[in-house]
């Protein structure tokens, strides 16, 4: 089989995983290359990037950049609301897609524009209410890794071939974040590195949370115990994608029972994922 990281030159081939790209526009956009799986491989460097939103890289330098990636595919996790008030650029000769990984109980889309915050805002003091706010959060995330049509998707491109592939959304943190860990789980890639690996969203995003943290100052004085919320405002919680993991093993026992019943990897097409993007 031939070797797709032919088309990721060397000077974008970060010396630790998880380094952020240079571009100019955004700040945590990151690739899954280097990380090392159990058999002792690694993963491809090259193959998996993984944003925030697209439309803020306009400058020259950036788009050479994205340019220089040669992506077959990028799939945005947004909604369809959120695409429409920053959508993506078009970029000749890659398929782009859009599929929402994260949806209300009820089947609609989760709605991070500002068109829909206020249903946002609304159904998040409901759950709130009834489950308190630490759970409602977590509810949000420990939905989302099942029967998922975005994350469906996602593999479906992994299996085929449509790599180099971007998946994205608006932060590229929660969505995005829990995408990326689930490839690196499939990879073989151990729960640890793939939790670190979300993680370094906080230390990518650092200046857009100190900056949410200050302006909530005076609520975190009365309320230290409002952090975490308001640091998922801006970054991740540890905790939050923990607790999405633990839905997983509770649902189905081991990963790769849940990767054959989610995404039919059975055995034979596990393997085959891993010997097509490891290393």
């Amino acid at each position: 089989m031939a070797n797709n990281t032919e088309n990721q030159s060397a000077a974008h081939t970060p010396a630790v995983p998880g380094t952020p790209l240079p571009f100019e526009g955004t700040d945590n956009f990151r690739e899954l290359g280097g990380y090392r799986a159990a058999d002792g491989r690694a993963v491809r460097y090259g193959q998996f990037y993984r944003s925030g939103a697209l439309n803020p890289l306009k400058s020259v330098s950036d788009r050479s950049l994205l340019e220089s990636l040669k992506l077959k595919t990028i799939l945005d996790l947004r909604s369809s609301g959120e695409s429409r008030y920053e959508p993506d650029p078009e970029l000749p000769g890659i398929h782009q897609l859009r599929i929402s990984a994260l949806y209300y109980p009820d089947g609609t889309e989760l709605d991070f524009s500002p068109d829909g915050i206020e249903k946002l805002d609304a159904a998040m003091e409901e759950m709130k209410k009834n489950m308190g706010a630490d759970k409602a959060f977590a509810q949000l995330y420990t939905h989302m890794p099942f029967h998922n049509p975005a994350f469906q998707t996602l593999f479906e491109k992994l299996e085929n071939g449509g790599t180099p592939i971007l998946f994205h959304c608006s932060a590229g943190k929660d969505r995005t974040g829990i995408a990326a860990i689930l490839i690196l789980l499939a990879l073989g890639v151990d729960k640890e590195t793939a939790l670190d690996d979300y993680m370094l969203t906080n230390v990518c995003r650092r200046k857009a949370i100190e900056k949410s943290l200050e302006k909530h100052a005076a609520l975190l004085a009365e309320h230290p115990e409002a952090k975490a919320m308001i640091m998922a405002g801006e970054g991740v919680c540890r905790t939050f994608a923990e607790q999405a993991l633990d839905a997983i093993e509770k649902q189905y026992g081991t990963y790769e029972d849940y990767f054959q019943a989610e995404f039919g990897l059975d055995k034979t097409r596990l393997k085959a994922l891993r010997d097509r993007y490891l290393e």
